[in-house]
């Protein structure tokens, strides 16, 4: 029981972490990626910043349109071919756009408040706009661009903003491409992973169950007689124990029964040891016809068999029952096709489990009550 409710908790946690797949994937695999994206960005567009202010911190003046040295303007036009540059902008402290890569931009006030907070702090601003979306300077970028502002500054002085668009479409799709091939690979894994541990835990379980059943058929086979059906004296004084207790608890009376086949050693020389053995499984089978199924029913020898009976309201009538017992015997010599009659004699002593007598003592009691019967049919 304990290894089942083992093999059912590891499939249970294997249901769990392939579920846990998806969230782990889209709330902090693919976040953390496109951190490392802007991440990335922001640091080339620092390296850009710092590069332009070598050229114009020198001087330690605030930029302005007409301070922009002519080889930072040149150098400036150079990087425009790149092809994820999507735009490029120098601002004033003030906000002048003092340099663009449109031109026609340049003289106009970034009068953001968000830019207003960058130029007051000299800190820098990193924002991923989506396609279509509105950048912080409310225009709608063509595509996933990184929106980086960079402080240029001399000591604690702020001398100008440099803004960066950088289109990251291609990096994007690239990533989630990979972060989803990713999850494919690990989502199939663990498909293939949750396979095999079902396999292995029916297996496992058809292992024990068949452990436990073959348990049973020993058990059985170490208590049970092979001829007959019934449970051997092993079996039967195993049994009677457990029942024994039961019925002194419930303060119920009970009967103990030894039986015996008469003759057999005259059907064995007779008709030999096969008719001999079919005698005995059919003495068997008239006990068991002739007391309740929730009688314990025994061969303990040769051509001996004992019965426990147990659940009485009140004592077991031993001439009631050989009676019931001798009807069915004479029924089954009725039959057409016998070659021998079969005979059953029979002993009864009522047990009392809070009494004195032991099990052992009542069952000898019937077996010398059986003897007197059988010396009986003998006289007669």
């Amino acid at each position: 029981m304990r290894q089942s409710r083992f093999l059912w908790a590891i499939v249970s946690v294997s249901l769990v972490a392939i579920s846990l797949f998806p969230v782990y994937t889209v709330f902090l695999l693919a976040p953390r990626f496109e951190e490392l994206l802007v991440e990335n960005t922001k640091d080339e567009a620092i390296r850009l910043a710092t590069w332009v202010s070598t050229f114009v911190v020198e001087e330690g003046k605030e930029l302005r349109r007409d301070t922009l040295p002519t080889h930072l303007l040149d150098r400036l036009g150079s990087l425009e071919g790149d092809r994820h540059l999507i735009k490029m902008r120098i601002f004033s402290p003030s906000g002048e756009i003092i340099y663009s890569t449109e031109p026609t931009e340049v003289g106009r006030f970034n009068e953001g408040a968000y830019f207003k907070e960058m130029a007051a702090s000299g800190t820098g601003r990193t924002e991923i706009i989506s396609s279509q979306s509105r950048s912080l300077e409310n225009e709608v970028v063509p595509a996933d661009v990184v929106e980086t502002y960079v402080p240029i500054t001399r000591g604690a002085r702020l001398l100008g903003i440099f803004e960066l668009y950088h289109d990251v479409s291609k990096g994007r799709k690239d990533l989630n491409r990979l972060i989803y091939r990713s999850y494919g690979t690990l989502f199939m894994m663990a498909i293939g992973l949750l396979i095999l541990v079902l396999v292995s835990s029916f297996q496992a379980r058809r292992s024990m169950q068949e452990t436990a059943q073959a348990e049973e058929q020993l058990r059985l086979l170490s208590l049970t007689d092979d001829l007959t059906g019934l449970y051997n004296r092993r079996g039967f004084f195993a049994l009677a124990e457990q029942q024994t207790r039961v019925a002194n608890r419930d303060k119920k009376p009970m009967m103990v029964i030894s039986a015996d086949l008469d003759d057999l050693k005259e059907i064995n020389d007779t008709l030999g040891h096969k008719e001999g053995d079919a005698a005995i499984a059919e003495t068997a089978h008239i006990l068991r016809e002739s007391f309740r199924n929730a009688d314990l029913a025994a061969r303990i020898g040769g051509d001996e068999f004992a019965l426990l009976l147990t659940g009485g309201e009140a004592e077991f009538d031993g001439g009631k029952l050989d009676g019931r017992l001798q009807e069915i015997v004479e029924k089954h010599n009725q039959k057409d096709d016998r070659r021998y009659k079969i005979s059953v004699s029979a002993g009864f002593a009522n047990f009392d489990a809070a009494g004195t007598h032991t099990l052992e003592e009542r069952l000898h009691r019937a077996d010398t009550m059986m003897y007197e019967q059988k010396r009986q049919k003998k006289g007669r």
